[in-house]
């Protein structure tokens, strides 16, 4: 993997400056060629950018101001952009594509089932699931990391959030997602490469063919929960028999069967998608990073003793105990956030940092970009967990890191998720050490989320000793 040159500092401009690229195409081919790559050479030339695709324009914005700016201060003037909205014949009006009034009624009914209360309360499948897993993995054992935590994010979500098992469909269920996820094309973003699309018979075949896999399992889930009318206290439950009170009729206070269907795809697929990814680049970069590993090892022995007979199993209660395995998980998320780029499209004119953003004109905000600031993140392709100690924290912008969006549409899961990487990373790394094979080097495959390419092959080394902090 090659290490990027760092990012100018901070400038203050009333000109964008304007990335240069293919006489016709602009920007594309080098974008469809290295997407992270050319933003990044985009984003080394200036705060904002102007980038040509055909006849179209975006503005890749770099700085943690402007970002807040699309997400926050002005987030009315923009929609959801090209590439998501790419991803509406898979997920349909969920809340990852869909706009207001829709996405706000969405957002109203299922924001429940994350209050604080539920989220405690699947602590305890986590840390089970995790031991069910890991009792299936062998001292020496080769795998493929990104495959074994895309299983184990996958049973987790579906005995949280939608109170069923998963785990014989697992294998087939990740196929389907995988490939619908390899399908994405970039380029056919943008309204010429939706038409395209909507034209390449053979591609929508295939992609029918995937989505029923996901769709058979959806609507028995959605069909069985809804004849029993019992809260199961989940996710499903919110979902199927929560009543919008703000209907303007009876007839419309409850979700429909396709709506439901497009928010349970939307929140199954994300809801392990991201975690296993954050993970599996978590573990690529401690086995980089010895000393790192070593300060993790110990916090989790302190709380569970040898790895060989631990005391007991994690618990939500211990979170705040794993303060440096949730710092271990941030900077991991810094360098590697799963959603590594997303676009939003101009509704109505606006000026950001004194340039004008006309209507039409597509806006690229990249945490993978603004995360290697230098001037916000010193020798920002070093792994250095103690970067998000709380002393450290608050001198930071808000927006200079913000691996789950912001603003309204911030992503609704994130409290799960944050918790479920904690208990994850400090169950896996109390049992085992996780050695990258061999002769790989990793490489990004910055699709709808940034996957490694190719999995991630990782030796097992089960721990026998725990190690006791020094002091």
């Amino acid at each position: 993997m090659t290490m990027h040159e760092a990012l100018p500092v901070h400038s203050q401009f009333t000109r964008p400056v304007n990335f240069s690229g293919h006489w016709l195409w602009g920007a594309a081919p080098a974008f469809n060629a290295d997407p992270i790559g050319a933003l990044m050479a985009a984003a080394r030339m200036g705060r904002i950018v102007r980038l040509r695709f055909f006849n179209a324009s975006a503005y890749l914005l770099r700085e943690p101001e402007d970002v807040k700016h699309v997400l926050v201060d002005n987030h009315r003037a923009y929609h959801k952009g090209y590439g998501l909205q790419a991803l509406k014949p898979i997920l349909g009006e969920g809340l990852l594509t869909s706009e207001p009034p829709l996405h706000t009624r969405q957002r109203r009914m299922i924001q429940p089932a994350f209050h604080r209360q539920r989220i405690a309360a699947y602590a305890d499948i986590i840390t089970r699931s995790a031991e069910d897993h890991l009792a299936t993995w062998q001292d020496g054992a080769r795998l493929d990391l990104h495959e074994e935590l895309m299983r184990l994010t996958m049973v987790i979500v579906a005995r949280c959030l939608f109170d069923v098992d998963v785990s014989r469909e697992a294998a087939q269920v990740g196929r389907a997602i995988t490939d619908l996820i390899q399908m994405f094309d970039f380029n056919r973003i943008g309204p010429l490469g939706q038409l395209i699309d909507r034209l390449d018979l053979r591609k929508q075949r295939e992609r029918n063919r995937r989505l029923q896999v996901l769709d058979d399992l959806i609507y028995t889930m959605i069909r069985t929960r809804r004849a029993e009318g019992i809260d199961h206290g989940d996710l499903l439950s919110t979902i199927v028999l929560a009543q919008d009170e703000e209907a303007p009729s009876i007839a419309d206070r409850h979700m429909s069967e396709r709506l439901a269907r497009d928010e349970v795809l939307t929140l199954f697929i994300a809801g392990h998608e991201t975690t296993a990814i954050a993970l599996t680049w978590t573990f690529y970069l401690l086995a980089q990073y010895p000393e790192v590993e070593a300060k993790l090892h110990a916090e989790v022995d302190a709380l569970l003793g040898d790895p060989r007979h631990p005391r007991r199993r994690l618990s939500w209660h211990d979170l705040p105990a794993l303060e440096y395995t949730r710092r271990v998980f941030a900077e991991a998320m810094r360098l590697y956030p799963p959603a590594w780029a997303t676009g939003r499209l101009a509704v109505a004119n606006d000026e950001i940092g004194g340039v004008s953003i006309e209507k039409g004109a597509s806006v690229l905000i990249s945490p993978y970009v603004t995360h290697r600031l230098e001037h916000l993140w010193p020798e920002p392709e070093r792994f250095e967990p103690d970067r998000f100690a709380p002393e450290e924290e608050h001198l930071r912008p808000k927006f200079a890191y913000f691996p789950f969006g912001g603003g309204p549409r911030r992503c609704i899961g994130e409290p799960f998720a944050w918790m479920e990487g904690q208990l994850l990373l400090a169950a896996i790394a109390h049992r085992y050490q996780l050695q990258v094979a061999p002769g790989y080097v990793a490489e990004l495959d910055p699709q709808i989320t940034l996957r490694p390419r190719h999995g991630m092959p990782v030796i097992l080394k089960q721990r026998n000793k725990a190690r006791v902090p020094e002091g």
